[in-house]
């Protein structure tokens, strides 16, 4: 499991080996100073926005931001790679919202982020401010029942056996129905589709 402090201290290094300061960094992410701050002291576990926002901002993927992946360019091509999936394998971010589990971390430059989440939030009151980031997603459950909430659209309610694909950019939560475990499988866009200035920086906090 990558902790906050080792995450935050991976984040500081890579902010100084670019020769940004947190203002910097902040600008051309759209995750405010005083979230970075946070993270970097290892006081914040961040969530998939800001992950996907301080990675594309950086322009890293995110298993480089995590350290799972080398800073090297790679050109391997595409249509080579063939990685199982599992659960053991993951990189675990723990939030307040959700429990992250990225899945095929060993990839070099994917183009998709694979997930597989626990929902924890139990309302939107309890979520907080919708997330957004680049990109598309597509979301199935796994087991329990959940809501998508959108900025957009009126909630969703999906049970075992039904997803959503939406657009990132959209204001989205998933929140737990039950007091059963939700668990879900979300599929992201990477950060090559991801463009900072299309993320107001307003919009993070």
């Amino acid at each position: 499991m990558t902790t906050p402090k080792a995450l935050g201290q991976r984040v500081k290094s890579l902010r100084k080996s670019r020769q940004l300061t947190l203002a910097q960094l902040s600008d051309i992410s759209g995750v405010a100073v005083s979230t970075i701050s946070k993270i970097e002291n290892g006081a914040l576990s961040p969530t998939l926005d800001k992950i996907l926002r301080l990675a594309g901002g950086l322009e890293l993927t995110i298993g480089q931001l995590i350290g799972e992946e080398t800073l090297g360019t790679e050109t391997a091509a595409p249509n080579s790679r063939f990685q199982p999936a599992r659960l053991v394998d993951a990189i675990q971010i723990d939030t307040p919202n959700y429990e992250y589990n990225y899945l095929c971390s060993e990839l070099i430059n994917k183009r998709l982020v694979p997930i597989r989440a626990t929902i924890k939030a139990g309302s939107l009151q309890e979520f907080g401010p919708l997330e957004q980031h680049g990109g598309e997603e597509f979301l199935f459950v796994l087991e329990g029942d959940i809501e998508v909430h959108s900025e957009f659209y009126a909630p969703l309610s999906l049970s075992k056996g039904e997803g959503v694909y939406l657009d990132s950019s959209m204001g989205h939560a998933y929140v737990n129905k039950t007091d059963t475990r939700a668990e879900v499988i979300c599929i992201c866009t990477e950060r090559q589709t991801l463009n900072h200035h299309d993320v107001p920086p307003e919009a993070a906090s």
